[in-house]
């Protein structure tokens, strides 16, 4: 076993990347799952009641009746002068202060604009509703007085009755599960685990491979008392070593982060990822044959592991939801099989058991990893007949 003990020593020396690459992948996984979090929609409602300040100096009925409506929607704060309102708005203490001067009723009643002054600060979203308040009784107490020979009083006690009444909301979610922040964080972090399992490997089997495949080495390898056969299986299980390795490293990361692993979805999850870290490995092994003997092998690798990891990610969907891609990007990521890996992760999110469908998507990402591998074993046997010649 001595060329996969060398496959594994290569791995070793340059393990410093994938820790570089695993940062990286924590750092974007963390980012948007608060991101996600802070966007999470609630089914809980909360009516906001604004602090204001009441200065009334008519002491009329009317003007004290509308001091008992806001008092219902808001919190009506002890301030008994404009100044020390002006001040508590300054210091965020109250969103709006509310004078009502002498002659408020008499310019109420002979339907003139009225002189109510309300103080507030521009930035306060608060004061809007304050004034939307005050604007809303006085326009119902004018409704009443038009339209029925009630007194002040009586409008003023069907309009707290009508106030009463409220309307019960309810939110209607169509899969409970799908709230689930434990299902949310499991569906974030398969979706970005397609970038760091296609850099990663691409990357680091890249370079071992091109070590091992150098023109010079392998002439002095086949010299060595060891079969071809015999060293290409070593290679092929060095690489599914490492793969399968990494693999489990992620698993065992999901597993402690999420309780929701242990059944056949969470199951299903850790399929459709294993299925796509094999399908990394045969475009690594695509990549690998590829730069045998180039002039800059190490930097073109780098520039295959960027534009692969990143451009298939996001065409795929990994980092924008398929639903916001538009149908044209779409029909291009199709042909990629982080499109059908990414695909799988959001139909799991409203499953509570894997569908033959799920399972036909995984089935098409094995296509992928079988017709890049055909493919680098024919560009292997491409450039093993140009060294010959």
């Amino acid at each position: 076993m001595t060329v996969y003990k060398l496959y594994l020593k290569l791995i070793r020396r340059n393990f410093k990347s994938i820790l570089m690459y695993l940062f990286i992948f924590v750092g974007i996984f963390f980012m948007f799952a608060i991101i996600n979090s802070n966007n999470k929609t609630t089914s809980n409602f909360k009516e906001v009641k604004p602090s204001i300040a009441y200065i009334d100096e008519e002491q009329s009925n009317l003007s004290m009746n509308l001091k008992d409506y806001l008092a219902t929607i808001t919190v009506i704060s002890d301030i008994d002068s404009a100044e020390t309102g002006k001040d508590a708005i300054f210091f965020g203490d109250i969103a709006a202060c509310i004078t009502i001067p002498d002659g408020f009723s008499e310019h109420f009643n002979n339907q003139q604009a009225t002189n109510i002054h309300i103080e507030q600060r521009e930035d306060e979203s608060n004061a809007m509703l304050v004034q939307q308040y005050v604007n809303s009784y006085l326009q119902s107490v004018g409704t009443y007085q038009k339209n029925t020979t009630l007194s002040l009083d009586e409008i003023h006690a069907q309009i707290l009755d009508d106030q009463s009444n409220k309307t019960e909301v309810a939110f209607a979610i169509a899969n409970p599960e799908t709230a689930n922040d434990d299902v949310i964080l499991r569906q974030l972090f398969f979706n970005y685990l397609s970038f760091i399992c296609l850099s990663v490997t691409i990357l680091m089997v890249g370079v071992v491979m091109h070590s091992m495949n150098n023109s010079e080495i392998r002439k002095r390898n086949l010299a060595a008392p060891i079969k071809s056969l015999s060293m290409n299986i070593q290679m092929v299980l060095g690489n599914l070593t490492f793969s399968i390795g990494l693999w489990i490293l992620f698993m065992i990361i999901i597993c402690a982060f999420s309780n929701n692993m242990l059944n056949s979805i969470g199951f299903t999850y850790m399929l459709n990822s294993l299925v796509f870290f094999l399908v990394a490995l045969s475009i690594a092994f695509l990549a690998a044959n590829l730069i045998v003997n180039t002039a800059h092998p190490t930097e073109l690798l780098s520039a295959i592991t960027n534009i692969l990891g990143l451009g298939m990610t996001f065409l795929g969907g990994a980092f924008v939801p398929q639903k916001l891609i538009s149908d044209s990007v779409l029909a291009i990521s199709r042909f990629t099989p982080t499109y059908w890996y990414v695909l799988v992760n959001d139909k799991l999110v409203d499953l509570s058991e894997p569908t033959l469908e799920i399972f036909q998507y995984i089935g098409i990402q094995s296509l992928f990893a079988v017709a890049c591998f055909i493919l680098s074993m024919v560009v292997y046997k491409n450039k093993r007949v140009q060294e010959s010649v």
